[in-house]
């Protein structure tokens, strides 16, 4: 034996020992079976990795595709922002809801600046009750859907079921459904609130209008008014507006609180005869001239409906100025937004898209 502890060597064959070892490290077929099954789970595990990531990105093309464009912003208001899919649900909601015979629910540019209207208001009006002290409570909104579905209120089981075939036809999800009926809640009691501040006379005048396009023409008509021509011929020839140029430019009374601020100045600044000078009214011009003026006049039922909403506009434009109003909607998503809209009035109407 040699040192290292092996028998010598004969013609280079191996020796006893190194036979042995040779033998022990020959794979049996147990080991064969494990390596395989070891090679198979790797390969399997690789497959199965390569499925997950061509899964991932097939997925995450669809989401970037499908849904993140429904949950971009499309409009700010204060610090609220309202996304695509919250515009498309009340694009829907608007047009179902609307009447037979309104332009929203068959016009498609209609039902879409109602939505963004509504959604406006909505929000200004949200903002701005509680300075006012006015809100709506849960109860109330219970109040008002169980009086719309005509539901007894000890019937609950029917209420819940009319309830949420309610929500799924309105389009809306269920917190918006709330939100929807509450913000009617809200415009009625604002506009109730604005009703008690009428008063029950106010100072009045009546006066006669020629309405003309351009400055220049205005102070053409001015010339000839103060030459001596007569004023009610002067508006049957050249006023453009319709609803008073046949009756000589004469007005119904005009209460104190019932006409633009800048008109109104004008108006209870002149004396009865006085001509005005041309003012600018909406991108046209006009020419006043009062004929009587009268202290506390008992306000009419239409000039109780222009004060107040009047009253309404000033403190609704006193809200917006404190609450920036962003629109982010691109050409694409408008056309998309009026896609959408001719669809679903379409499907009302019983006509194909």
């Amino acid at each position: 034996m040699g040192i290292f502890g092996r028998g010598p060597t004969i013609g280079g064959r191996p020796s006893r020992q190194d036979r042995r070892r040779l033998r022990a490290r020959r794979p049996t077929p147990a080991r064969r079976q494990e390596t395989e099954r070891r090679v198979q789970l790797f390969l399997g595990a690789m497959m199965a990795i390569v499925v997950v990531a061509v899964l991932g990105l097939g997925a995450y093309g669809y989401y970037d595709a499908n849904i993140r464009p429904k949950h971009e912003r499309v409009l700010t208001v204060g610090d609220r922002d309202f996304s695509m899919a919250y515009m498309e649900r009340h694009l829907r909601y608007v047009i179902r809801t609307a009447s037979a015979t309104d332009a929203a629910r068959y016009d498609a540019n209609t039902a879409l600046q109602t939505t963004i209207d509504k959604v406006l208001d909505a929000e200004m009006e949200r903002l701005g009750a509680p300075s006012l002290g006015i809100s709506v409570s849960e109860e109330e909104i219970d109040a008002e859907v169980r009086e719309q579905l005509r539901i007894p209120e000890e019937d609950r089981e029917a209420f819940a079921a009319a309830y949420r075939k309610e929500v799924r036809d309105s389009g809306l999800e269920p917190d918006e459904y709330r939100a929807a009926v509450a913000a009617k809640l809200l415009n009625e009691k604002l506009k109730q609130h604005f009703r008690d501040q009428v008063p029950a006379t106010a100072d009045q005048v009546r006066a006669r209008v020629i309405q003309v396009g351009t400055e220049e023409e205005a102070q053409k008509v001015l010339e000839r008014l103060r030459a001596g021509e007569d004023f009610a011929d002067l508006a049957a020839e050249l006023s453009l507006d319709t609803s008073t140029k046949d009756n000589g430019g004469e007005m119904d009374w005009i209460a104190r609180g019932g006409v633009a601020a800048e008109v109104e100045a004008v108006l209870f600044a002149l004396e009865a005869g006085q001509l005005s000078e041309p003012l600018e009214v909406s991108g046209s011009f006009e020419i006043y001239q009062v004929l009587e003026k009268a202290v506390a006049r008992e306000v009419t039922p239409d000039q109780r409906a222009l004060m107040e909403d009047r009253l309404y506009a000033e403190w609704r434009t006193g809200i917006s100025q404190g609450h920036a109003v962003t629109t982010y909607l691109t050409t694409e998503q408008i056309q998309e937004l009026l896609q959408i809209a001719s669809e679903e009035g379409a499907q009302l109407s019983g006509v194909q898209p």
